[in-house]
C-alpha cells in the first residue's frame, strides 16, 4: 500500500501537472464513487487548482470549492495518462479527462474494489469523517506529541503507529522501519515507554520518513508506479542480516502481512512466536 512518502511525492507531482487544467469529462465506477451530491459531473468545465496529501489520502482541488478525496487503499494506482477513446478499462475507478489530452486516472490492480472517491464541497470537507478523525502528521512531530498520540489509550506500539486516528500516514512498511531505527520493540506497550524512547521514536520517524520521501520524489512524479521500489532496512527482509548488528531478522506472520524486526536490536534477544495472533515467547 502506498504510504506517506509515496503519496507526498505523488501529490507534489500531480499538483504541478494539474494546476490550470480544465476537466472535460468526469466518470467513476459505481463501486468507487461514495458521494452523490454534488454529482461527479459538477467537475466538468472547472479548472483544477492542484493536489495535496493528508495522511494516506490524495486531495484534488477544483475551482468553486470542490475537492476530490481519493483513497487508493492497497491496490489503487493514481496518475496521468493519455486520454483513450471509448469506455474506461474495467480496472479504472475514476477518470477525469482534461483539456490537454491527458486523463487523471485511478486504477485498481486487484479484483477487489476498495479504492474510494468522494467529491465534497468546501463546507462538507471539514466534517468528512476520514479527514476529521485523523491524528497529527508525523513529520517533525516532537516527542511529547508522539506520547500524547500513542500512549493514551495504551496499545502495542506496532498497532498504534499504524492507527491513523493517532498519527496520520504511517503504514506497515514505514512503521517497521521507524521501530527498527528507534530500537523499539514492536509489541512494547505505549504507556510503558520512557522519555528516552519517545525521543528516539520522534527522531527516527522524521529521519525515516524524510529520507523515504526524498527517494520517492526521484521515481514518482505525476504517476504512481504499479510496483513499489522502496529502500528498506527490515520491511521485506526476513531472514537477512540486520544492517546494524548482523543478526538474522525475525518476523511475525499475520493473516495478510508480516512484521519484521531485529531481536538483538529491538527486543533484547526475545523472539515473538511466528504465528497468527502471536504472543511473546517468555
Amino acid at each position: 500500500m502506498p504510504e506517506l512518502p509515496e503519496l507526498q511525492a505523488l501529490a507534489e507531482g500531480l499538483s504541478a501537472a494539474l494546476a490550470g487544467r480544465t476537466v472535460r469529462r468526469a466518470t467513476a465506477h459505481p463501486a468507487a464513487l461514495r458521494t452523490a451530491e454534488p454529482p461527479l459531473t459538477a467537475l466538468e468545465g472547472r479548472a483544477l487548482v492542484g493536489a495535496r496529501r493528508r495522511a494516506k489520502l490524495v486531495l484534488v482541488d477544483a475551482q468553486g470549492g470542490l475537492t476530490l478525496v481519493l483513497h487508493l487503499m492497497q491496490a489503487g494506482r493514481l496518475g496521468l495518462a493519455p486520454t483513450r477513446p471509448g469506455r474506461p478499462g474495467r480496472r479504472v475507478a475514476l477518470e477525469l479527462s482534461l483539456d490537454d489530452g491527458h486523463s487523471l486516472r485511478l486504477r485498481e490492480l486487484s479484483t477487489t474494489r476498495r479504492a474510494s472517491v468522494h467529491l465534497l464541497t468546501e463546507a462538507s470537507l471539514a466534517d468528512h469523517p476520514p479527514l476529521a478523525r485523523l491524528g497529527p502528521e508525523p513529520l517533525g512531530l516532537a516527542a511529547n506529541g508522539w506520547r500524547t498520540a500513542l500512549a493514551t489509550p495504551p496499545a502495542r506500539l506496532h498497532s498504534a503507529l499504524r492507527d491513523g486516528r493517532r498519527v496520520a500516514g504511517v503504514g506497515r512498511c514505514y512503521g517497521s522501519e521507524i521501530m527498527w531505527a528507534a530500537r523499539l520493540a514492536p509489541f512494547a506497550m505505549t504507556d510503558q515507554l520512557d522519555d528516552e524512547a519517545w525521543g528516539r521514536l520522534a527522531e527516527a520517524a522524521t529521519t525515516v520518513l524524510e529520507g523515504a520521501t526524498e527517494r520517492a520524489r526521484q521515481r514518482i512524479g505525476a504517476n504512481m508506479p504499479d510496483r513499489e521500489r522502496r529502500v528498506t532496512a527490515v520491511h521485506g527482509h526476513h531472514g537477512e542480516p540486520c544492517l546494524r548488528c548482523g543478526t538474522a531478522l525475525e518476523r511475525v506472520s499475520f493473516s495478510d502481512y508480516e512484521l519484521v524486526y531485529c531481536a538483538e536490536c529491538q527486543t533484547g534477544g526475545r523472539r515473538y512466536a511466528d504465528r497468527r495472533r502471536s504472543r511473546f515467547l517468555r
